[in-house]
């Protein structure tokens, strides 16, 4: 796994939609609980995908009472009450959970934090929502769309198929590549795209890096907006889409740490940990805003992929990544290597086992995703989702040049990160077909 990941929707989602319709199916492993969550001193919680299951019910309910869940209720119906009302309350508790679409819509330009407003200034609820819209849509609550995060959590819930592909990530690609090469498609490795190539308002084809001239009449770039226009040149657009698309703005990113271990030591029953931390629910990220700024107390995102598939390792040794978000930015490797001693003494101390039991350490920045996706710039989604840049504000795929489109995170569908941009490869599909 390149990156630190969990698949929101899994076999139910949209990768595990294109291969069975490709007819390449891959095996999805679920896990419930899916998350161990630790709020406070009180000890673990855990979190069940399916939420209104009585077993999930029950345990939500007895973290509450024992204190791992520190919720104050009567603040929160109070509040809800007084902005909602009594059947309005019911109504939004209904369309939260069904995520109807003009629910949804209707709060695509409001920011997530002053939705909860609505319903709670509870800080603990507010500290949980700001990590896990870092998680999900790798943007602060602050500036993070409400529209799709509600989208995001209700297509988790209702599906309740979160989970990773047997084999680890990878397993996403390969299917689709097994399916592409079956029908004919050529893969050229080793060449990278130097130029679009545009002739009279029409795309002709791409130039290689191996001097060679690809000649399309239809293009479709997953290398972003953006980095699709400097390599389309910006002359053959309109000046109004050039300015148009500099200022959307991109997603932050995450760094981690893959540790192998010599034997199991993380005894939890749910296959990730999430320590919130202990910090004024709007400042826990303001630190990636800052210059040089580190996390006093980072939140992390601890999958643990061999307790999701036990056939990634062998003699009962045991896998994890430790990821903590940070900016964006591609030239701050000595603060990355920074945050990751930090995000690792945090893991530590709640599992101090680890560190006796290491049998080696490699790491990912900001730079590494860079080398992957060649954009200059270390965001590990795209752009943002943000008010004014999700549902109907969303770049389309079809861009002036005549066919040239862009796919993934950049154009056209909502999601988490490569559940998303896989949904924009059904619909360039369709736009093209």
């Amino acid at each position: 796994d390149t990156g630190v990941h969990m698949f929101a929707t899994g076999a139910s989602g949209p990768h595990g939609q294109v291969a069975r319709e490709l007819g390449v199916p891959q095996t999805w492993l679920v896990k419930d609980p899916s998350e161990a969550l630790w709020m406070n001193e009180k000890g673990f919680s855990y979190l069940n995908q399916k939420l209104m299951s009585f077993p999930s019910f029950k345990e939500n309910i007895n973290a509450v009472l024992t204190g791992k869940l520190r919720i104050k209720i009567a603040n929160t119906l109070r509040r809800s009450l007084k902005n909602l009302g009594f059947f309005g309350l019911l109504q939004e508790i209904r369309k939260l959970a069904t995520g109807e679409e003009r629910f949804i819509e209707r709060y695509d330009d409001m920011v997530l934090r002053d939705f909860l407003l609505q319903f709670t200034d509870d800080e603990n609820v507010h500290r949980a929502m700001n990590c896990l819209s870092m998680l999900l849509l790798v943007v602060p609550y602050t500036k993070s769309s409400a529209g799709e995060f509600i989208y995001v959590v209700s297509e988790i819930f209702k599906k309740g198929t979160l989970g990773v592909p047997k084999g680890g990530a990878v397993g996403v690609p390969h299917s689709f590549l097994r399916a592409f090469r079956r029908d004919g498609g050529l893969l050229k490795t080793g060449v990278m795209a130097k130029e679009i190539i545009v002739k009279d308002g029409k795309v002709r084809g791409v130039l290689g890096s191996d001097g060679v001239e690809y000649k399309a009449d239809v293009v479709i770039s997953n290398a972003g907006l953006k980095k699709t226009m400097e390599l389309a040149r910006l002359k053959n657009f309109p000046s109004e889409y050039v300015e148009y698309v500099k200022s959307l703005k991109l997603s932050y990113s995450w760094i981690a740490t893959k540790i192998a271990l010599c034997r199991k030591v993380m005894n939890l029953r749910a296959p990730s940990f999430f320590p919130i931390p202990r910090v004024e629910p709007e400042k826990i990220f303001t630190y990636c805003d800052e210059p040089g700024g580190l996390p006093g107390d980072p939140f992390l995102f601890v999958p643990i992929p061999t307790a999701w598939d036990k056939t990634l390792t062998s003699c009962g040794r045991e896998l994890i990544i430790c990821g903590v978000p940070t900016s964006n930015e591609v030239d701050q490797e000595e603060r990355s290597q920074k945050m990751l001693d930090i995000a690792e003494e945090k893991l530590f101390s709640f599992f101090p086992e680890i560190e006796k039991n290491i049998l080696w350490k490699s790491r990912i920045t900001n730079k590494d995703t860079n080398k992957i996706t060649r954009k200059g710039t270390g965001e590990c989604i795209g752009l943002a989702q943000i008010p004014g840049q999700v549902g109907a504000k969303k770049p389309h795929p079809k861009t002036p040049v005549d066919g040239l489109f862009v796919v993934g995170c950049d154009a056209g569908a909502r999601g988490v990160g490569t559940e998303q941009a896989t949904l924009s490869g059904m619909l360039v599909a369709n736009l093209v077909g």
